[in-house]
């Protein structure tokens, strides 16, 4: 067992215990949240989209915890169970909402929760052209991707979350980083800009040859006036 698991073990052991004052046992619960909001966040906003949507979701998840803490009977770790928890409150809100848009742009950046300098226009544009991109891979690969790579969350975990196999997630996880890379390279304007001037274009063979034509006329032109000239 790891330290982090250890931690969370007696948190909630302390939020459990009844002989301790209520004060004792309100700070343990919220060290659990402050531990894990930001992870629960993270799993919700990838399948609802919104997040208002995802923000609710992660109160409910840990309203759930406040709830039910009791079941919790430690046969996986407290975050797996956590994830579990957070899945399952996102796949009721689906359930009661099929006409949720899809997740905006705008938004999948909010995964990050990375400000913005307002007058750093080069970050703002790479900021927008990585959310775009996340936008484009499928919803599932977009939130293990953001599960591991931007929250931190190890394969396991991440697996945890969405219910699957640890091999299945490392597969996704590397197919969709490999498809992030594809389509930051090939946004238009990508590549560094030439610092050569451009060459002139050349002549079309059409004009080539109504030049050819003007200059023959002309000759002729001139040899018709040389030849009136003389009797």
């Amino acid at each position: 067992m790891t330290a982090d698991e250890e931690e969370d073990e007696e948190l909630l052991a302390r939020y459990l215990d009844a002989d301790l004052p209520r004060a004792d046992r309100e700070t343990a619960f919220h060290r659990l949240v402050d531990r894990y909001h930001r992870r629960v966040f993270a799993v919700c906003l990838p399948v609802l989209g919104s997040v208002t949507d995802a923000e609710d979701a992660t109160q409910e998840t840990f309203l759930k915890l406040a709830r039910y803490a009791g079941s919790f009977r430690g046969e996986a770790r407290l975050s797996t169970w956590l994830y579990r928890v957070a899945r399952n409150v996102c796949t009721d809100h689906v359930r009661h909402d099929a006409r949720r848009p899809a997740t905006p742009v705008a938004e999948v950046g909010d995964l990050a929760h990375a400000p913005v300098e307002p007058d750093s226009s080069a970050g703002t544009d790479a900021a927008v052209s990585i959310s775009g991109a996340l936008a484009q891979l499928d919803p599932l690969s977009r939130q293990l991707l953001v599960l591991v790579a931007v929250e931190g969350l190890s394969y396991a975990d991440a697996a945890a979350a969405a219910d699957l196999a640890t091999g299945t997630v490392k597969s996704r996880v590397s197919r969709a980083r490999v498809r992030l890379a594809d389509l930051l390279a090939g946004e238009p304007g990508a590549g560094p800009a030439s610092s050569e001037p451009a060459a002139p274009p050349r002549p079309t063979e059409t004009a080539t040859t109504e030049t050819a034509t003007t200059e023959t006329a002309t000759t002729e032109g001139t040899t018709a006036d040389e030849r009136s000239s003389h009797p």
